[in-house]
């Protein structure tokens, strides 16, 4: 980083100084957060993409818009997954997917909790800075849930208490799901596990199924059930109320297809934001100064596509010219009712709000000319770019309206939504071990406007059965991994399985083939893909230092609450640190910045991960 562009860094770090004192108390708190997390969005879903890779779109979006325009656009931003179930790991935790307990994610809610005990989440590291943590709409981690007696049940097909079979196991609602976002750091959680897509269709909140689902005065209530009320649907509920008729899972005759009877998949977007509003609601009734972090999971736009008539009075279904697109405005709708509500109370001007997409967009606008990818080769589901390259848009302006994040600006640096892991404990001050956030890396400089150097070496994902590596030169290389990819990562404490790519299948060159159109792998020889294999199986698998594997540099490996990065700057090693460092003026490496300074800063742009 040039001397000149440190000192702008670190202004910006000043200012924001300015707003909170990281580690200690402060009249002013740090800044809240809301992530709202789009199902199924592509670049090309977002107006603001239009001329940033996203080159034809019916949808419009005036609401993610704004955004943009108030702050910072990603045009190289990834989900760490084609799909959405190892995505929202990922995001969570700062790791592969291959991390937890399945490489391809766990979406069914009756199966074994994807989190790995001991891996911690965003969640966690703000809930120790003191945060109001709380989450809003489709997990897809798995979880479990019991049987009456407490027992875990272990039936794949659902069973309820109405049915007339005293030989199955039922399932007890009451007791939720044995594992759930509320033990992953959130204090408030609001959701149905599989969105709208897959069966069980119940809300929970706080890990308790709800009840007397009303609307009336221009508002959703509820109020937690008290007794067992799952019923079986009907193969015409199923068709024609809740699937749309897009898709079909209709009752088979093992009676899977449950949930309460209120459900109503158009309903749920608004269900959801009325969720959201209510947590920030009594966040500002009851928060008595602290932060709050909010991560909204939206419904919008996976199949079904059941737009409802109204969101909130303004029309919905009908609109655009396809329910699909349908689908869009009213996750742009979402987005705007969550924004007015934090401004309504005060609250948007002390708050990075950060939208991105779980992966890929769908195709079921393309007969009308509307291309979900844009100018990125493919959809949802792939390895190729347009499976994982997601919008992403950060606005972050201080208490006072004075924007943080830059107006209207843009970065084209590649990033992973991994990296919001490392990027808030950066914010705060709270390096996690060499054992968390294994494949994140901070982009704080990013938010504040400095994109003097990529801060990633490489940049991982995974789709399927591959995985793909891009490098800083653009060269991204896919490989396909080693059967079996939904074997358990961790069996009894020991590794089995972290999956690692075999052979490579295609290299492209992104810098000149952004399309992905020219496989170039038969041009590169057999000794440098060897090389490319061998760095991506090193950067995945287990080692002696890093017994869960680690593609990225750790922030505290040694947990004393420094970061790595400075222990080395100041001693050359993280054994002898001398912490005197910063209590004098000393400016080791004579760059004009004190040591001290440079530790504020956090990061040093030419440094690899």
């Amino acid at each position: 980083m040039t001397l000149f562009r440190k000192f702008k860094f670190l202004s910006s770090l000043l200012a924001v100084g300015a707003l909170f004192s990281v580690g200690t108390t402060s009249a002013q708190a740090p800044p809240n957060i809301v992530i709202f997390y789009a199902d199924d969005v592509g670049i090309g879903d977002i107006t603001a993409y239009r001329n940033r890779g996203g080159t034809t779109t019916l949808s419009s979006t005036p609401n993610v818009d704004a955004l943009a325009n108030e702050g910072m656009i990603f045009t190289d931003a990834h989900s760490a997954a084609g799909l959405c179930a190892p995505s929202r790991y990922s995001l969570l935790t700062g790791n592969l997917p291959a991390r937890g307990r399945f490489f391809t994610g766990q979406f069914q809610a009756q199966g074994s909790f994807q989190v790995l005990p001991g891996q911690r989440t965003i969640a966690n590291i703000l809930e120790d800075a003191n945060y109001n943590t709380g989450y809003v709409g489709k997990v897809h981690l798995g979880g479990g849930f019991s049987t009456s007696d407490g027992s875990p049940y272990r039936s794949q097909d659902f069973r309820t208490a109405n049915e007339r079979n005293p030989g199955f196991q039922f399932v007890d609602w009451m007791r939720g799901l044995r594992s759930s976002v509320n033990d992953l750091g959130f204090d408030y959680s609001f959701i149905s596990h599989d969105g709208i897509q897959s069966t069980p269709y119940i809300y929970f909140e706080n890990n308790r199924p709800i009840s007397r689902l009303r609307f009336g005065g221009g508002r959703w209530r509820w109020q937690q059930a008290n007794t067992n009320r799952a019923v079986v649907f009907d193969d015409d509920f199923v068709e024609n109320r809740l699937l749309g008729g897009e898709i079909q899972e209709p009752d088979t005759g093992r009676n899977n297809v449950v949930g309460w009877p209120y459900w109503d998949s158009s309903k749920t977007g608004e269900v959801y934001t009325q969720a959201a509003v209510n947590f920030i609601r009594r966040h500002q009734r009851n928060g008595a100064g602290r932060p709050f972090y909010l991560q909204f999971a939206s419904q919008a736009v996976h199949i079904p596509h059941t737009p409802g008539e109204r969101f909130f009075g303004q029309r919905v279904a009908g609109v655009e010219e396809t329910p699909h697109l349908d689908m869009i405005r009213e996750m742009d709708l979402q987005v705007g009712r969550i924004v007015s509500e934090l401004r309504r109370n005060g609250l948007l001007n002390n708050t990075i709000f950060v939208f991105t997409s779980d992966n890929g967009g769908l195709r079921f606008s393309s007969s009308v000319g509307h291309e979900t990818s844009g100018i990125y080769n493919s959809r949802k589901g792939s390895i190729l770019e347009g499976g994982h390259r997601v919008p992403f848009i950060v606005r972050w302006a201080g208490p006072r309206g004075r924007n943080i994040t830059p107006r209207r600006s843009q970065c084209d640096l590649p990033i992973s939504q991994m990296d919001l892991f490392a990027t808030f404990a950066d914010l705060l001050e709270t390096p996690q071990g060499r054992d968390q956030g294994l494949d994140s890396t901070s982009i704080l400089p990013y938010f504040f406007g400095d994109f003097d150097t990529a801060l990633r070496r490489a940049l991982f994902v995974s789709a399927q059965s591959s995985y793909a590596v891009r490098f800083r030169n653009g060269l991204k290389a896919i490989g396909s991994v080693n059967p079996p990819t939904a074997r358990e990562s961790e069996d009894r404490g020991q590794i089995v399985n972290l999956v690692t790519p075999n052979r490579l299948n295609m290299i492209f060159d992104l810098r000149n083939d952004i399309s992905e159109t020219r496989n170039l792998r038969r041009t590169i020889s057999a000794e440098r893909q060897e090389q490319i294999l061998d760095f991506m199986r090193r950067r995945i698998e287990a080692s002696d230092l890093n017994p869960r594997g680690r593609s990225t540099r750790p922030q505290d490996s040694d947990g004393d609450g420094l970061f790595d990065y400075w222990e080395r700057r100041g001693s050359g090693t993280l054994n002898d640190f001398d912490e005197r460092i910063f209590r004098n003026n000393s400016d080791r490496d004579g760059d004009g910045i004190t040591d001290a300074e440079e530790y504020f800063m956090r990061t040093d742009a030419t440094t690899p991960n």
